[in-house]
């Protein structure tokens, strides 16, 4: 059972409901908090998984519905559309690629249901919301399908899922950026793409050169790339 991290973390004991009122004992599997995703198994009868399908093609203005328990209502669904395929910020600041964002109303409660498209296939999990209430006020987002994907096989068999890691924080170079880049005198040979903005320390970025700006210590001289 897939659900969100942030659902059972801290707990001490983990019990699944399901749709016909049965109560099980779940143990966890394993857990990966920076993608807020976490596996949960019981031992129930006759269940029947909900199919996983492709995030990859999904675009903005397609339908999807949000399944969750909203302030404590089972079985609840709403539906809306995507309105935006982009990168967010996990809970520990980790992008998440191709996050959806919906305009299906999801609430507190939703969190670790299915978005899924006209079909009933599952292509998200819902997370989180944009609100300055705590309410839903337009705009949800859910993993997507494609990034589950890779890291619950990694959940089975290790109970942790790993993540490749650079150690750098970039800024879209615009033109716009170049330009006032320039008016201080740092004069870039491209106008677009991503510019260094800060480097772990430690990190293998450092350890390979990357700095602040994209100045590698090459003969090559300054780039802004890293």
């Amino acid at each position: 059972i897939l659900t969100n991290y942030h659902v059972i973390a801290g707990a001490q004991n983990i019990e699944v409901q399901t749709w016909d009122k049965h109560r099980y004992k779940a143990t966890l599997v394993g857990g990966d908090r920076d993608h807020d995703l976490a596996l949960l198994k019981i031992n129930a009868p006759d269940l029947q998984p909900a199919t996983l399908a492709s995030s990859r093609n999904l675009e903005v203005g397609q339908k999807v519905y949000a399944i969750g328990n909203p302030f404590g209502l089972s079985g609840t669904m709403t539906d809306g559309i995507i309105s935006a395929i982009r990168s967010v910020r996990g809970p520990t600041g980790v992008l998440i690629q191709n996050a959806i964002q919906t305009d299906a109303p999801i609430n507190p409660g939703n969190s670790g249901g299915p978005l899924v498209n006209v079909r009933g296939e599952v292509v998200g999990i819902n997370t989180a919301i944009a609100s300055r209430t705590g309410a839903f006020s337009g705009i949800g987002f859910a993993i997507p399908s494609n990034l589950v994907k890779r890291i619950v096989p990694q959940l089975i068999a290790t109970g942790h899922a790993q993540h490749p890691y650079i150690g750098i924080q970039g800024v879209d170079l615009s033109p716009a950026l170049a330009t006032v880049l320039q008016q201080v005198g740092v004069n870039l040979p491209v106008k677009e793409g991503i510019m260094v903005a800060s480097v772990d320390s430690g990190s293998p970025a450092a350890r390979a050169g990357d700095r602040q700006g994209g100045r590698a210590p090459d003969p090559s001289g300054p780039h802004p790339f890293g």
